[in-house]
């Protein structure tokens, strides 16, 4: 688990998103800071002991103040840095000098991502939901490598006196390196503090629901609409930038990226003639890794050579809050892919070619249609229905942690 922050564990209202941390050998997520909840509601969430717990790998906004613990954090526990956990402690330092540049300087370009700002949108619509579809539940965020640390949103809902609790994930999939993480650091709290008697369990996944993607088919088309009015659909482009993995991680079993071209399958069926393309958003900094295929950059050269002249940027489909990843792959490095001219091409194209309109779509935040899936999916959840895995019973000991080639596996009801 990563190192507790010495300070109590406080409500606090800004939060920012998830992210792949970009260290030398980086693309997961682990835990560590304050708190965040739906903290306007507290006043009327007395006696309230069910909850929903919103949860990803983070990100941050400082990068004078925070990029530093973030990086090391991530280093250490990311489950999808080839290394073995006890030996990661001795390189960490040489790791941070290694990536903390690049990474800053992609920082530079995007400024503050406010992950935890639209983390705090998301459970305060997620609460609303929640109350309309008849259930009493108070809603938090936690990340697994920036505050607030999953084991200090534990400690808060532990103050807060809550009895059952629902793990999501902030993106549809599960993948070793984020629900499987997510849990992972749920069940770790739970078993440090065995004086905590709660029912928990966790939402393993989402994307291969149906709900979910015509979610998606719904926000996409409504925002290429409304970013291209007047425009024929056939004439519209839609980069969908999802979560890249290590192929090495998905060789061995990790179902994240299946699930996602599942879902971005689905999407395209349903949204013909929009012209949609999918690319993973890779954290590769680690010379000679293999990542997931195509990246979004070679995928944004293949729809300037396609004659996109009207694009969509959406990274929904994986993440629900906008993240370094979103915000630089793919609004900058992909933008400027799809917005420069190419050289290559003959002096007659060159003499007409005019720059394409590029749009970032809107993001989850606090939408109303994401927050009642997921109120939905927790209310089949109490009733132990769904992807789930149950971390503890009211009253029994913590569950054992299934092996990681199992942690995102759905378990029969």
């Amino acid at each position: 688990m990563a190192k507790k922050s010495d300070a109590p564990a406080t409500l606090i209202k800004r939060c920012t998103t998830p992210l792949l941390l970009a260290s030398v050998i980086l693309s997961g997520c682990k835990t560590g800071g304050s708190s965040g909840s739906s903290t306007n509601l507290a006043s009327t969430n007395e006696g309230i002991t069910v909850a929903v717990l919103l949860a990803s790998h983070g990100d941050i906004d400082d990068t004078k103040g925070e990029l530093e613990d973030y990086i090391k954090t991530a280093f250490k526990h990311n489950v999808g840095i080839p290394l073995p956990y006890w030996a990661r402690p001795a390189v960490t330092q040489p790791a941070y000098m290694l990536s903390v540049k690049n990474v800053k300087s992609q920082y530079d370009i995007i400024g503050p991502t406010h992950y935890r700002e639209n983390s705090q949108k998301q459970i305060e619509a997620l609460a609303l939901a929640l109350k309309e579809a008849g259930i009493s539940a108070r809603t938090y965020y936690g990340f697994n490598f920036a505050k607030p640390y999953i084991s200090e949103t534990m400690a808060q809902m532990q103050k807060d006196g809550i009895k059952k609790i629902i793990v999501y994930n902030q993106g549809a999939q599960c993948s070793w390196a984020s629900q499987g993480e997510n849990i992972g650091d749920v069940r770790e709290y739970m078993k440090e503090h065995p004086e905590y008697d709660a029912e928990v369990i966790g939402y393993r996944q989402y994307s291969e629901d149906q709900r979910f993607r015509d979610l998606m088919v719904d926000v996409v088309t409504r925002d290429a609409q409304e970013k291209f009015p007047g425009v024929s659909a056939s004439q519209i482009c839609v980069l969908i930038g999802s979560h890249g993995l290590p192929v090495i991680m998905t060789d061995a079993g990790d179902p994240a990226i299946g699930e996602m071209n599942r879902a971005f399958d689905y999407m395209v069926t349903k949204m013909k003639p929009y012209r949609l393309y999918h690319g993973f958003l890779n954290d590769d900094f680690i010379p000679g890794a293999k990542w997931a295929q195509p990246p979004s950059s070679d995928v944004a050269t293949t729809m300037r050579d396609d004659g996109c002249r009207n694009i969509l940027l959406d990274g929904r489909l994986s993440f629900t809050v906008n993240h370094r990843a979103t915000l630089y792959d793919l609004n900058y490095v992909a933008r400027n892919i799809l917005e420069t001219k190419d050289d290559k091409i003959n002096w007659q194209a060159n003499l007409t070619w005019k720059k394409p309109k590029v749009e970032l779509a809107n993001h989850f935040d606090g939408d109303p249609g994401l927050a009642k899936l997921i109120a939905t999916l927790t209310k089949e959840a109490l009733a132990r229905n769904g992807d789930i895995e149950v971390i503890k019973e009211l009253g029994q000991p913590v569950t054992p942690a299934p092996k990681k080639e199992d942690s995102c596996k759905r378990i029969a009801p």
